[in-house]
């Protein structure tokens, strides 16, 4: 009886111990991770080895290196072992001449032949002349070539958004400094203008405009820790990060505005080139349909050995097995294929066609949107320049309206004016500041 209450415990100990290190184990598997990033290149990087989207590329680029030696075997002999066993229930008949058997001008039907037969041996296979094979080891090349530059667009795209996301919440995270002072000055001025007006001091105009600037300011801030936390989750999806995982920039927006950049510092656009190796895939699909019109020539080989017998079973003994062995020559020429050939050679056709068309276009239009992204990107930064004049000019005004308010050199409503204008100042220069490092998130993949 101890014995079994021993037992029963013991299960039970073990199985709270199992339990518990199943929950540790699920507890480590969700643990959060915190990740913290100083600079735009550490952030490029990182999203260069951890990005999902960009290992499906490479995985592609793998596979298709692997096409192209699996075509190359077209050049390769193929050698393969055999061993066949047959039983025959009714042997063949054969008509033979009469003179065989002393009876001429007649024929016999005779059956040759032995109720179980085996063959083994060794087959092999060499392809001499295939015109389509060989070019399917071009196809395939292009192929691979293809997906590596199809991987070199997506790095660019993928550096660009990573840029783009990290400006904004540098850009987010000055606007919710900036708002966040904003509304300390805004909140104050609504408490004294409310005071003012109970007092008679002041119309209800003035305490309106007070309101509303603090209203602004309040709207200002939402936007800006929107624009923030969107931008952070954009750049945890790009690092394949969960939501859970914690992602913090601790860069802050440099003072002065980005460099200037000429058209002539920037890379080709790998559209280009992407464009170029499709038309080529295509023009080597038409010669491959063309290629079906073309004869085949193939060299095959056996050497083996054979067996018959009447009772069913194998044997290992002397001259149980005859050899057996012969060399062929396979010429193919295709007639007819029932207009199949005929037609996949048109769409071909038309799919080279199409290419050549999409590599026209392309051409036209990276060159004119390259010249027109380094003009706007100038236009936008000589706008982003000026707003911050402005808005600086507008900071020292509001500060010294204040200050003579403070003073009692002037009315309260003069300085809510300010006030306002230095608001709009300020949103209009973080507008101009988010649309410049959007352009210049275009250029930075380019200039890499």
């Amino acid at each position: 009886m101890t014995k079994t209450r021993i037992e029963v415990f013991i299960q039970y100990f073990l199985t709270v111990l199992l339990l518990a290190a199943a929950c540790s184990f699920s507890l480590a598997q969700t643990e959060p991770i915190v990740l913290e990033v100083a600079t735009l290149e550490e952030l490029i990087q990182l999203s260069r080895s951890k990005n999902p989207d960009l290992k499906s590329y490479e995985l592609n680029v793998m596979k298709n290196s692997f096409d192209v030696k699996a075509t190359k075997a077209i050049y390769l002999p193929t050698v393969g072992g055999t061993f066949a066993g047959q039983r025959n229930f009714e042997l063949p008949i054969t008509p033979v001449p009469g003179e065989l058997f002393g009876q001429p001008g007649t024929t016999r039907d005779v059956q040759f032949g032995q109720n179980y037969a085996y063959n083994t041996g060794i087959s092999l296979n060499q392809t001499l002349l295939d015109r389509g094979s060989t070019l399917k080891v071009k196809l395939a090349k292009l192929n691979y070539e293809t997906s590596e530059v199809q991987q070199i667009v997506y790095l660019q795209l993928l550096d660009q958004q990573v840029s783009l996301n990290y400006y904004s919440v540098l850009i987010s995270k000055r606007a919710i400094a900036l708002a966040e002072k904003d509304l300390e000055v805004s909140d104050s001025i609504v408490q004294l203008s409310v005071q003012k007006f109970e007092e008679g001091l002041l119309d209800a105009l003035a305490v309106n405009q007070a309101r509303i600037n603090s209203y602004v300011t309040q709207q200002n801030l939402n936007n800006s820790q929107q624009l923030h936390d969107k931008s952070l989750d954009e750049l945890k999806l790009l690092l394949g990060m969960n939501k859970i995982d914690s992602l913090k920039i601790s860069a802050v927006i440099p003072d002065e505005l980005p460099e200037m950049v000429g058209s002539d510092e920037m890379r080709p656009n790998e559209n280009i080139n992407l464009a170029s190796l499709q038309k080529q895939q295509a023009q080597a699909q038409v010669n491959i349909q063309k290629s079906l019109f073309m004869p085949k020539l193939s060299l095959n080989g056996y050497y083996g050995f054979q067996q018959f017998r009447d009772d069913f079973g194998v044997s290992f003994g002397n001259n149980a097995w005859s050899t057996y062995s012969y060399l062929g020559l396979n010429l193919s020429i295709p007639i007819f294929t029932g207009f199949s050939s005929k037609n996949k050679l048109q769409a071909s056709k038309v799919d080279l066609e199409w290419a050549q068309n999409e590599w026209n276009k392309v051409n036209l239009e990276s060159q004119n949107q390259d010249e027109r992204l380094i003009e706007e990107y100038y236009s936008s930064l000589r706008n982003t320049q000026l707003a911050l004049d402005a808005f600086q000019l507008y900071e020292k005004n509001e500060r010294l309206t204040l200050q003579k308010y403070s003073e009692g050199l002037i009315s309260l409503d003069r300085y809510l004016y300010a006030f306002e204008d230095y608001l709009k100042a300020e949103n209009a220069f973080l507008n101009n500041l988010l649309n410049t490092y959007s352009y210049y998130s275009q250029i930075i993949p380019r200039i890499q």
